[in-house]
Parts: C-alpha cells; structure tokens; sequence
C-alpha cells in the first residue's frame, strides 16, 4: 500500500513537472511502457539526439526505468504512472509529436490530447497489425512507421475496409532485429563441436491460450530429462497475467543446472546463445528467425485473435503465413515428441536459412538502417 501511495505521488509530481516545462523543451516527447520497450525506442532516440540535435521529452511508466536516473544527453526524463496522473498528462499534452509503441490510442482510457498533437506509432512487433492486436488498435494515429511491407497492405486493406481516412505509412524497419544482426556480425566465427544437446529457448506469448497457460511445464520437463539445456523468456505481460504459473515454472526448474529464466526482454543474448526457438504465436519468432537465421518449433496452441475480425482481410497474418517457412508446427498434442522434433530440425537447421532470409529481405525495411531512417522521418514531422 505503501509503494502504491509513493508511486501515486511520483507520477502527479511528474505531471506537475511536465505542465511547467517550457514548450521548446517537449516539442517532440517519446512514450515508454518501460525498460523492456528501450530497444525499440532508444535506437532512434539516439539519433534524433546525436544526428539531429534534437531536444526530447521521455515520459514513462515504469519508476525503475534507468533512463529516468541517468537520462541521454538531450533527454529529459519524467515519470507519469500508469493511473490518472498519466491520463491527465495525455489529456493535456501540449507538444508537437509523440512517438509511443503503446497501441489503441483513444481506444480506452489513453486519450488524444485536447491540444493539436501528431501522434506517431512505433512497431514493437513484427507481427501483423490485424490479429493480436485489438480491433482498431492504430485508427487514431496520425503517423505509422512501418516495421515491414505486411504492415503497410493490412493497414491500408483496414482502412479501406471501415471508410477511415488514410494515415501516414512509412517505410521504417524494425530496431531489434538491426540489434540482433549487429551483435552476430560482431561475434567471431566459432564451430560448434557435434552434439545433441541444444540450447533450447522457449519464449511463448502471453494470454490465457498460449503456451505457459498451456503444457509448459511438461514441455520444459522434456527438454531437461533429455539433456537440453533450456532457457524460458518471459513476455513482460506474462508476469503479470500468469504470475501463478510463472511461480509455478520458478519453482519446479529454477534449482536445474540446466535451466535459466530470462526475464529482461531488452537484452537479447538468451536469443543469441539458443540453437533452436519453440515458441506459439509470438512475434519473437520472427527476430529470432530473421535475425539468426536458425528455425523455430512452433507449438499450435489456438491462435491467439484480440481481433475477431482479421478474417475480413484479405491480407493473411505473418504469423500465420510464415510458420511452415521458418520452423515446424508440433501439435500441441504431440508435445512428447518435441525432444525428437528438437534433433530433427538440427539436423536439418540448413534447409531453413535460405527460405528465412529470402522471407525477411522481402518482408522487412531498411535491415540494418532502421533508426536512422525512423529518426529522419520523425525529423521531418517535428520541422514541418
């Protein structure tokens, strides 16, 4: 109750703080949900700083997010919550340009501000726009940047669809993925020794129908009984939302040699290091696939669908479109067999790379130029 009052304190004061700064000094703001969304943002932060001298507000809701002790050059951090001192912040914005990876603006209780602001959305997925996210999730911005060419045809083949006017689209890239090919590019060139013991990662979804509501305890069971070694990458709502079965996992593995958690999405190495992805529906497939080149098992939970109208598009979801092209499908029926899966498709892993890469070349923006271009583009709206 304590913290609650502290936090709820912290974040009027940051109000406060918002309200007095001088207009020259929030003309462009950045959003965070918090620390786990840096990687998509600081990249192109950076070089709006660094590039093109520019001045931005970074509001956040996270009261441990490190930007708000030791903020960039050029940045001023402020923390608003997440209760009603962040809601009379949005309210109230007077600013020029906001970019946040927060979808459904104006859906709920996140408003438009009274005040004429440019709203600009920032891919932190690089799944489709018209399955996982909910129904008119992105309609009340002004602005999108574009993690790939899927986005832009669902985008348009929606709006067209419910006669809502047409939005900026940007081809802009996707930040993780530039990270995750920065960081294999720079590792030495090391051959593994044969062996059929894997570093396993398995990173599902959040919500009631994925993975870690449904069979991965036996799942990860498998994989240890048989020699894997075996991380768990948790979704950031996932320890929200299934804190009980999260607890439940800690304490049935957590005491295994052989198995780890990994519970900061910003950092990546649990990515690098893994020989094979088993995940259901989420996008870290895609990073993982794009940007490692290595194939992924996916798990057939039921799809998970925060919009019941996909269907209406012709446009068919990535994550659906690009399974059979990145990985294998198990049956979740099958999930005794995943050990067996797990040695097949190592040993067949180099059939993958050639389909994976021609998938992300054809799919994906400006690979390895994303914020510079994210950062030119926001550039040119907070000139005009």
């Amino acid at each position: 109750m304590l913290k609650y009052f502290q936090s709820f304190i912290a974040s009027w004061r940051g109000c406060i703080e918002l309200r007095s700064l001088p207009l020259e000094d929030k003309n462009l703001v950045f959003y965070s949900e918090g620390g786990a969304y840096h990687g998509f943002l600081l990249p192109v932060m950076s070089h709006l700083t660094e590039d093109h001298n520019l001045r931005i507000c970074y509001l956040t809701s996270d009261q441990d997010d490190p930007l708000l002790s030791e903020p960039p050059e050029n940045v001023k951090s402020v923390y608003v919550g997440w209760g009603s001192a962040m809601i009379f912040a949005f309210q109230t914005l007077k600013a020029k340009v906001l970019v946040m990876t927060m979808p459904d603006l104006h859906s709920f209780h996140i408003k438009r501000s009274r005040y004429p602001v440019h709203y600009i959305y920032l891919q932190h997925s690089l799944v489709s726009s018209h399955m996982v996210y909910k129904p008119g999730a992105f309609d009340h911005f002004d602005t999108i940047l574009c993690s790939g060419s899927h986005h832009v045809s669902e985008i348009r083949e929606w709006e067209k669809l419910n006669n809502l006017p047409e939005k900026n689209l940007y081809e802009h890239g996707y930040a993780p993925l530039d990270t995750i090919l920065d960081m294999v590019s720079s590792q030495p060139l090391i051959s593994k020794p044969a062996t059929s013991n894997y570093n396993v990662l398995v990173a599902p979804s959040w919500g009631s129908e994925g993975l870690i509501e449904n069979g991965a305890k036996e799942l990860v069971g498998s994989l240890l009984d048989a020699g894997h070694y075996v991380t768990l990458r948790l979704h950031p709502q996932s320890r929200i939302k299934s804190a009980k079965n999260v607890k439940l996992l800690a304490a049935n593995f957590n005491s295994h040699p052989n198995f780890e958690m990994d519970m900061d999405n910003a950092i990546f190495e649990s990515l690098i290091k893994a020989d094979v992805l088993i995940s259901d529906w989420s996008g870290v497939s895609l990073e993982f696939a794009f940007g490692l080149e290595r194939p992924v098992i996916f798990i057939d939970v039921p799809k998970k669908i925060n919009n019941p109208r996909y269907t209406e598009l012709e446009n068919i979801p990535i994550e659906i479109s690009a399974r059979d092209k990145i990985g294998i499908i198990l049956g979740k029926e099958k999930l005794d067999n995943v050990t067996d899966v797990v040695t097949e498709i190592m040993e067949d892993s180099e059939k993958f790379v050639t389909q994976i890469r021609a998938l992300r070349d054809k799919t994906v923006f400006n690979i390895g130029q994303s914020a510079k271009r994210g950062s030119e583009l926001i550039y040119d709206i907070v000139k005009k």
